[in-house]
Formats: structure tokens, sequence, C-alpha cells
């Protein structure tokens, strides 16, 4: 319906990845939220969005994140078994309040619930690279890249696993590809 095309159009924005598209994303997200007030993966696009915000340092992470998380927890609260909730949350857990033991847990549940969310996957990796678990994190986001060989993100992130793990000719052969794909 007319909420999923806004939800599509603030992932598409998302992904862009810069300041631009985050703005544009939530706004997509709380156009598909005023749609249907009980659709819980639009509150997980928000929550990213307002997380991303943080991460990026375009918004003072001490905003960006309760924010974010107060967005996952009404998606979580809509949808016990969204993936991507779950995911959001574990994001949350990992970048902002250091909570690995949660994260971990809630990254395996988002997984368990749907296996084929790329973005569980990357996250996770980037979880797992935090926590110099390289071999784990360089399978991660292997599967990540599986489910959307197409994400310039995923191949970032793969570069900088394949880095961390000082397999560097994979970095720059990764990285490489990546750049190729934004041309």
């Amino acid at each position: 319906g007319e909420a999923y095309q806004e939800y599509l159009k603030g992932q598409f924005w998302l992904n862009r990845r810069n300041e631009e598209g985050f703005k544009k994303a939530i706004e997509f997200f709380n156009h598909a939220i005023e749609k249907d007030p009980s659709y819980a993966l639009a509150y997980a696009g928000l929550a990213d969005s307002y997380a991303l915000l943080g991460t990026y340092a375009l918004l003072e992470p001490k905003d960006g994140f309760p924010k974010a998380k107060a967005a996952a927890m009404k998606a979580l609260s809509l949808d016990q078994q969204l993936a991507e909730a779950h995911t959001s949350l574990a994001n949350i857990l990992t970048s902002y309040e250091w909570d690995f033991k949660n994260a971990e847990s809630e990254f395996k549940k988002a997984i368990a619930l749907n296996p084929n969310y790329a973005t569980a996957h990357q996250w996770y990796a980037e979880y797992l690279q935090m926590t110099s678990r390289h071999d784990e994190a360089i399978a991660e986001i292997k599967r990540a890249q599986e489910l959307d060989p197409l994400s310039l993100i995923i191949g970032a992130v793969a570069g900088r696993a394949y880095y961390c793990d000082r397999k560097y000719d994979q970095a720059i052969e990764q990285l490489n590809k990546t750049l190729q794909m934004d041309r």
C-alpha cells in the first residue's frame, strides 16, 4: 500500500549514507507512519536514520541515539518478530550503549527471524570486527554480499573487514570493485 511505497523511498534515501539522504529518509518514514501508525517497519527505518545521523556525527550522538532507540522500541512493541527492529536495536546497543552482550543476542534474534536481511549480517559483521572476531566478521559480510551484491555500503564494509584481518590484497580488490560500482 501507500505506507510501503513511502517506506521504500525512505530506504532508498537511507542507503545514500549522507546528510541529505538521512533527512529525506526520516521524512519518508514519517510519511509512512502517518499513513499507517502501526507500521513497525517504518519505525525501524526511523531508528536506523537517527542512529546513522549519530554515527556519522551529523547529529550529536546524545540527540540522535535516544531518538533511534525510542523508534526501535516502538517498532518492537508493534511487532516482536520484526528482524529489522531487532537489527536496529542491536546497532544502537553496539554503537552507542556499548552493551555488546545484548547487542549480540539481538543480532542473533534478527538473523534467526529473517536470515535474508542483508543489513543484519552487515551490522553483525561490524560488531564482530569491533570485538576482534575477524573470521566470523568476514563470514557475515560475505553473507550480506550474497544477499545484496549491489550495496555499496556492504562492499565498503567487506573491504574494511579484510583490512582489519590484515588481508590487504583482498581489501584492495574489494574496495576497488566497490568504487567501480559507484561510477
